[in-house]
C-alpha cells in the first residue's frame, strides 16, 4: 500500500500534467517536446522527487514523456533548458538554491524567502500528506472533466 507521501505525489504529479495538458488531453514532455497523451506521460522532476523540500514545487514537475524521465533519467540537461525558458532563470535558481539549502548549503539557504526557508526545515507528516493527496486528486477530478481527458 501507498504511503501518504506517495499518494500526495502521484495525485500532485496527476495535477500538473492535468493542468498543462491541453483541451483533448495532451501535454507537451518538457525535455524533448514530444506530444502525447497525459495517461502515457509522467510527472517528471527537474530536482529529485527524493529531496522533500521541491518534491511539491509546481516549478519543478512539468509533463515527460516516459522515455526521458525512465531510460534516460529525466533527459536533465533538455529538461533545464526547457526550464529557463518557460519560467525564467530566477525561479530555476529559486529551485536549485533550495536543493543546496537543504543539503546544508548557508549561502543557498540565505538567499531564499523565510517561506521557502520553512519548506525546507519543516517536515511534513503524513496527516498533512494525506491532505494534499486529497487536495491534488480532487483539483485533477476537475480538470479532467473541464479538459475531457480520457485515458487513452
Amino acid at each position: 500500500m501507498p504511503s501518504a507521501r506517495e499518494k500526495a505525489l502521484t495525485a500532485f504529479q496527476k495535477y500538473r500534467r492535468y493542468l498543462l495538458a491541453d483541451g483533448n488531453g495532451y501535454a507537451t514532455c518538457i525535455s524533448c517536446g514530444k506530444v502525447g497523451h497525459v495517461s502515457k506521460m509522467d510527472g517528471g522532476h527537474y530536482e529529485s522527487r527524493k529531496n522533500k523540500a521541491t518534491e511539491l514545487e509546481p516549478d519543478n514537475v512539468w509533463p515527460q514523456c516516459k522515455y526521458c524521465n525512465g531510460p534516460l533519467s529525466g533527459n536533465h540537461v533538455a529538461y533545464r533548458n526547457r526550464l529557463i525558458s518557460r519560467i525564467g532563470m530566477e525561479r530555476l535558481q529559486r529551485l536549485e538554491n533550495m536543493v543546496m539549502a537543504s543539503k546544508g548549503s548557508e549561502e543557498a539557504m540565505e538567499s531564499l524567502s523565510e517561506v521557502d526557508r520553512k519548506a525546507i526545515t519543516t517536515k511534513k507528516r503524513d496527516k498533512e500528506y494525506l491532505e494534499i493527496a486529497k487536495r491534488y486528486d480532487k483539483l485533477a477530478k476537475e480538470l479532467e472533466k473541464e479538459k475531457l481527458i480520457k485515458n487513452a
